[in-house]
């Protein structure tokens, strides 16, 4: 709660450009009381977001640098506004369906705690600024530029240069459910040679927003849920998509791309945490109960994906795990009949 108001006061902008600076000094350029602002640092130190230099001054750490980048910033700001309120309704959820897990996109601890039968993307985007933020947020890998992207070490460019066949399908790389269109615009940037076309796709209201986008994405209002348009492709990517969905949902979004897949040559890139399947870091398992309240979804262990990959009529190629911290992907055919 002490990081929320001090984002909305822009301390940490102020500590980071200023430092040292004194309580009198933010209170001056924020118009906020000395005794709040005080109050917020003493707390704000013990969390070390704030260093305190001696009684009256105060230095940016290495966590308030972190808290002026805007995809940082925008997930404490998502998390906290859209996480909490769920959070405090789940044990009566839980209690209510009698402790199961949900099973489908609008039975779960974020309808019961707004009393909505939406799922929770079209939800945010009836609310002023909340899916514009949660962008930023996802733009941001994942809410952190500190563990090395996906792009960084994967060798997408064997996959859409060096396997891609024009006379399959015109198409190379389709990002399914990609928001503004960040991911495959990074990757042209990264290889401008590689071949064939480029799309993105997301519900009607995601694409409209879109402001800025390398001309060689092309945009499709598309719902995963429904057969997927663009049939042959050789990638179809889903980054951080399935994550979001319980089990039912994802052999939807999985069997849809199946239908449009030629086997043998089509790939599904699931870019996801994969977790291990003893001793979940904090981290990553608090992530898996953000999904659980926010979307009704799950992180999943390799041995999960697996089994979610083959219920769909598909087959698991390679899983290949990120140096350090990232998401993992995991690669997906379609097997000959």
């Amino acid at each position: 709660m002490y990081v929320r108001i001090a984002d909305d006061l822009n301390l940490f902008d102020l500590l980071v450009a200023k430092s040292p600076i004194t309580i009198d000094q933010l209170a001056g350029a924020t118009g906020a009381s000395t005794g709040l602002i005080a109050r917020l640092f003493r707390t704000l130190v013990g969390m070390g977001f704030v260093r305190q230099l001696d009684h009256e001054r105060f230095a940016s750490t290495a966590v308030s640098k972190q808290m002026t980048l805007p995809s940082v910033r925008a997930g404490v700001k998502f998390f906290y506004d859209q996480g909490l309120p769920i959070l405090s309704h789940a044990p009566a959820y839980f209690k209510d369906n009698g402790y199961r897990l949900p099973e489908g996109m609008i039975d779960g601890p974020f309808q019961f705690a707004h009393d909505t039968s939406e799922d929770c993307y079209t939800f945010w985007s009836k609310q002023a600024g909340v899916m514009e933020n949660f962008n930023i947020f996802m733009q941001g890998l994942f809410g952190t530029p500190m563990r090395l992207g996906w792009l960084d070490w994967f060798p997408i460019q064997d996959i859409c240069s060096a396997g891609f066949d024009k006379e399959k399908s015109e198409y190379c790389f389709v990002d399914v459910g990609g928001g503004k269109g960040h991911e495959g615009e990074a990757v042209l940037k990264k290889f401008p040679y590689v071949q064939g076309k480029f799309m993105v796709q997301d519900l009607p209201f995601v694409i409209k927003d879109i402001a800025h986008l390398d001309p060689r994405v092309e945009r499709l209002a598309h719902d995963f849920t429904t057969p997927q348009p663009v049939k042959g492709a050789r990638v179809y990517f889903l980054q951080n998509i399935l994550h979001n969905w319980a089990s039912p949902v994802c052999h939807t979004i999985l069997s849809n791309l199946r239908a449009a897949m030629i086997p043998g040559y089509s790939k599904i890139l699931i870019g996801n945490i994969i977790l291990s399947e003893e001793n979940v870091p904090l981290r990553r398992s608090g992530l898996d109960i953000a999904m659980l309240f926010l979307h009704s979804g799950a992180q999943r262990s390799e041995a999960e994906w697996r089994g979610l990959v083959v219920s769909a009529g598909l087959a698991v190629e390679k899983v290949w795990y990120p140096p350090g911290d990232g998401d993992g992907i995991v690669e997906v055919t379609r097997p000959s009949e």
